[in-house]
Order: C-alpha cells, then sequence, then structure tokens
C-alpha cells in the first residue's frame, strides 16, 4: 500500500522533471527521432483487420512508450499530440481530423509516461501500462469518436474493439519491456538515458 501512495506523490514531479527534458538539446534531437519514426509508423505500419474492421493495429506505440520512459508524460504528449496530427497531414485516413482521437492518444501518452518515466522496466509495468492506455485512451475515448463514423452503438463498437485491443496491449507490454531492456543494455544509451 505504501509504495502504492508513494508513486501517486511523485506523478507531480515526473511532470516537472519531463518540462525540464525539453530544455535538453540532446533530449529534444531524440524525441524529434522517435516523433519521425511515429509519424512514419503510423503512415506506413498500420494494419487493417479483415475480421475486425473496426480496428487497426500498428507500431506507433513503440517510440511513443520510449519517450515515455526516457522523456517522461509532458514530452510524450507533445509527441503524441504532434505524431497524430503530422500522420494525418501527410497520409490523410478518414473523412476529417478529428480532434478527440488525438486527445485520446495524449491521454494514453500521459499515463504512459506517468506509469514509465524514472522506474525499473519490469514485463508487469509495461503490461498493465499498455493495458491501462488502451482502456482510456484507445477504447473509452477513441471509440466514442470513430462510433460517429459507423452504424453500430457505442457499446457494439466498444466490445468488437476490446475483443482485439487488449490481445494486442498485452503483445505492446512485451515487446515495450524487450525493447527498453535491449537499449539499456547499448553502453551509449544507458549512460546518457537511462531513468533508472
Amino acid at each position: 500500500m505504501d509504495s502504492f501512495v508513494n508513486f501517486f506523490k511523485k506523478i507531480p514531479n515526473k511532470f516537472a522533471s519531463s518540462a525540464k527534458e525539453l530544455g535538453k538539446v540532446q533530449g529534444i534531437a531524440i524525441i524529434a527521432m522517435l516523433l519521425a519514426l511515429r509519424v512514419v509508423l503510423g503512415m506506413f505500419a498500420n494494419i487493417g483487420l479483415a475480421f475486425n474492421p473496426y480496428v487497426k493495429i500498428g507500431f506507433t506505440f513503440l517510440p511513443m512508450a520510449l519517450v515515455a520512459y526516457y522523456f517522461g508524460p509532458v514530452c510524450s504528449m507533445i509527441t503524441a499530440c504532434l505524431g497524430d496530427v503530422l500522420s494525418y497531414v501527410f497520409a490523410p485516413a478518414g473523412a476529417s481530423f478529428t480532434p478527440g482521437i488525438t486527445a485520446g492518444y495524449i491521454i494514453e501518452a500521459c499515463l504512459l509516461g506517468i506509469i514509465l518515466y524514472k522506474e525499473k522496466i519490469s514485463l508487469p509495468r509495461t503490461i498493465i501500462c499498455e493495458v491501462l492506455g488502451t482502456l482510456i485512451g484507445s477504447l473509452a475515448i477513441n471509440t466514442y469518436f470513430i462510433y460517429m463514423f459507423y452504424g453500430l452503438t457505442y457499446l457494439q463498437l466498444l466490445g468488437l474493439r476490446a475483443a482485439t485491443l487488449i490481445p494486442w496491449a498485452i503483445i505492446e507490454g512485451i515487446l515495450v519491456a524487450v525493447v527498453v531492456k535491449a537499449l539499456n543494455r547499448v553502453p551509449a544509451i544507458s549512460k546518457n538515458l537511462s531513468t533508472t
């Protein structure tokens, strides 16, 4: 219980520390590269599913999780916003840009930053992080804005999307843990960026 309370006490410090990351040239350069990777993955690495046309799975979660882990919630929220807007500008998908969907991605990125930044990476932590972000950002919020385009009720669409997105979030959590642990074994990265 104490560790749970201590986790919540650290949240304001995580936001303050993350905001300071924006003042570091090296950090901004790395965030910009991860943002570019997020945009490219958002344009070219989304997979439509034949069995569930209401969901696309992709790999934009990976650069987003790296920004969240190394640079915190403020940086990850900015990256999520810019990444979604730039992906739409360069490769529009759908009838119009929907700010509500972008808000869902920003909230998801905020949760990633709060849970991962300055914390030890473990498989349970990354899985919980990705599942929680998916439940709140992709399912609760984004589904609301997506259902306006389909002839289904919100709850019908929520169920159809959850059946695919929750298992995919578990896979995302596993991949994030593997990639971060691998990157932290690289001396240049562990020396300059590691937060644990």
